[in-house]
């Protein structure tokens, strides 16, 4: 220990002695006095991301609107914008259009007024999102003005986070567009319409409107969507090419789901008027649970022809009818679980093997409790 700290003694001499004998220069240092008043180093919300308020002096309205985009460019609301008598809210004139509402209202509530947001024109790439659309005697979103190439006036466009409630119309998406997050409540037509080629609708709810709840054109793919009361269909799909997965469709007075060439899978289908789920042909129906209908779980268009249609795996309770496809030979069922119900109705041509007991049924036998 004594050797240890001599040793540490010594160093430190020997550093000492060295800096006497080799003094280090001075180093210059900078001035200290500011050369001005300190600048500001943030950018302004402009700076990153340029917006546009909608206003008189930014978008000035006209015979058909109270406000009109006329440039591309991201728009945001300041407050709430009120309806006029024969008006649109907004009409967008312009494609490349992002519109925020900001959690403000669009609030149509006089005689006569139009839609809330309308396009003018073929237009493309819109997005619209953040708010509340009501009291509109037109549709909340408009995007299919008549009178234009294919009826298609908005393509390619994404809404999000807005709640249609009690206009003339919910929210009409344009061909190739999506809807995330959507609420469409107690609208006097139908609540949610998607165009033709792909349009999805995620996350969505279509509640209490007098016309069907979510109405698809061709290609559209249905997810994790909430279509309940609606005085229509619940889902309908014209053409074919869709899929509709995790969805609940409850209570619609014209039933539950119809389709042909569509994807269903894991859905509530439950106490719908006339059927839970109509197909044509191609459909495929699996991992569902459909019951409580006023008439048949699954039924056939009753159009003859071949179904080409795959049910399986389904929990089908409490319908007048289980499965009724009489008029529709061709398809495969199997695997299937029908409780409390008159079970199959199939006719001829369709492969449908049935059991009641479970212990001695083969792999591919529906069971009939």
């Amino acid at each position: 220990m004594k050797t240890r700290n001599l040793l540490q003694c010594a160093c430190v001499a020997l550093l000492v002695y060295s800096a006497i004998r080799n003094p280090q220069p001075a180093r210059a240092q900078g001035a200290l006095t500011p050369p001005g008043a300190p600048a500001p180093t943030m950018k302004t919300l402009d700076q990153v991301e340029p917006r546009i308020p909608i206003g008189t002096s930014t978008t000035p309205g006209d015979a058909m609107a109270v406000f009109v985009i006329t440039n591309s460019g991201s728009y945001y609301l300041t407050g709430n914008v009120y309806g006029q008598s024969n008006k649109c809210g907004i009409v967008i004139a312009a494609d490349n259009v992002t519109l925020d509402l900001c959690g403000y209202a669009l609030i149509g509530t006089v005689t006569n007024s139009l839609d809330g947001i309308r396009p003018s024109g073929n237009r493309s790439t819109i997005r619209i999102r953040n708010g509340l659309i009501t009291g509109w005697g037109g549709k909340a979103i408009n995007s299919f003005v008549f009178g234009f190439p294919d009826d298609d006036t908005l393509s390619r466009c994404v809404y999000e986070d807005l709640v249609a409630y009690d206009n003339g119309g919910g929210i009409s998406a344009g061909y190739s567009s999506s809807i995330y997050r959507c609420v469409s409540r107690s609208n006097r037509g139908l609540g949610i319409g998607l165009s033709n080629n792909s349009g999805v609708c995620r996350d969505c709810v279509a509640d209490s409107n007098e016309g069907d709840g979510i109405s698809c054109a061709e290609g559209a793919t249905v997810i994790h969507c909430s279509v309940q009361a609606n005085a229509g269909i619940g889902i309908y799909c014209g053409n074919s090419q869709h899929t509709i997965i995790g969805c609940t469709v409850r209570n619609n007075g014209g039933g539950g789901i119809s389709a042909w060439g569509t994807l269903i899978r894991d859905c509530t289908i439950d106490r719908n008027t006339g059927y839970g789920v109509k197909i044509v042909f191609d459909c495929v129906i699996e991992g569902c649970s459909i019951g409580r209908t006023q008439g048949s779980g699954i039924a056939g268009q009753n159009i003859g022809g071949s179904g080409n249609s795959r049910i399986c795996g389904n929990n089908i309770h409490d319908n007048t009818v289980g499965i009724s496809l009489a008029n529709n030979p061709g398809n495969f069922i199997y695997r299937n679980t029908l409780r409390n119900t008159t079970n199959l109705d199939v006719g001829t041509g369709n492969s449908a093997p049935m059991s009641s007991d479970p212990a001695t049924a083969g792999p591919w036998h529906n069971i009939g409790l």
